[in-house]
């Protein structure tokens, strides 16, 4: 047997992709796999018992967990139409109206909130939205409302804003990434082809920039639809998946009942996923 394995050649492919695969592993397939098993456990009185049941599962279908599941794909999606609405023009804007330089330095920015804690980013919300807020005084001061807006604040309008000041810069670094790629010959060949600029958006720029549009979309939904900081401070006490899950480590130490929460909510965001990547080929970023 050592006389085989010093026969053994490992080839540089083998050397350099084996500690990755080892990573990956070790603190990512290893640890959703504990997590599965704890989902079949069977949980009493604050007490995890090792014999299997589907018990955990069957929570996870009961018609209130079935509301929350569809509440948290709803704001998944309206966050994510959102912050392409606005993250689109932001990344147009910063490829083709500033230099190379002056549209990563400008993109560069809106990292900086991430400087701070998410709670911190997200509690700052509070004096600018509140009914004393920064806000509803111009809006009074104004002339435009006689009374402050509530609405503002502990809502859906408050979480959409808070998920899209967090995530806006997800949306706009890839789709700037692929503009940036866009070959400038192909623009000129349009406006040569007396497009205007409608039709070399629509034929040219925008199909060209879909991988990034996919990734931006990939990471918002994802990161929107696993956050637990801005519908625990911003929705005004309706609650998610992410929440649930808290609460059910939290408030009883229900570890089956989170773990298959969170092996349900792994699942929609890998579908989601795939169905993106089957529409659009995500790798031409990294081709170019």
């Amino acid at each position: 047997m050592l006389e085989r394995l010093k026969g053994v050649r490992l080839g540089e492919v083998q050397v350099l992709v084996g500690p990755t695969i080892l990573w990956f592993f070790l603190f990512l397939i290893a640890p959703l796999l504990v997590i599965l098993y704890y989902s079949f456990l069977t949980y009493s009185s604050f007490n995890v018992e090792f014999t299997l049941t589907l018990d955990a599962w069957e929570a996870v279908f009961q018609p209130t967990i079935y509301d929350v599941f569809i509440r948290s794909l709803l704001i998944g999606v309206a966050v994510t139409v959102v912050t392409l609405i606005f993250g689109y023009p932001l990344a147009y804007y910063l490829r083709f109206y500033t230099s190379q330089n002056g549209g990563i330095l400008l993109l560069l920015f809106l990292v900086i909130p991430f400087w701070t804690s998410a709670v911190i980013r997200t509690i700052g919300w509070y004096p600018i939205l509140g009914r004393t807020g920064v806000v509803n005084k111009l809006l009074i001061q104004w002339g435009l409302v006689d009374a402050p807006i509530g609405a503002l604040l502990f809502s859906p309008f408050s979480q959409i804003v808070g998920y899209l000041g967090a995530y806006i810069v997800f949306m706009a670094a890839p789709i700037f990434i692929s503009l940036s790629q866009i070959d400038e010959d192909l623009l000129d060949a349009s406006e040569t082809l007396r497009g205007d600029p409608i039709d070399t958006f629509r034929y040219v720029t925008l199909p060209l920039s879909l991988p990034g549009v996919v990734i931006g979309v990939i990471f918002v939904f994802v990161l929107s639809i696993g956050d637990f900081t801005i519908p625990q401070f911003l929705s005004g006490g309706k609650g998610t998946i992410t929440t649930l899950i808290y609460l059910s480590v939290n408030t009883g130490l229900n570890y089956p009942d989170a773990a298959a929460l969170s092996i349900a909510l792994l699942v929609i965001i890998f579908t989601v996923v795939y169905v993106l990547t089957r529409f659009v080929d995500i790798s031409k970023i990294a081709q170019s």
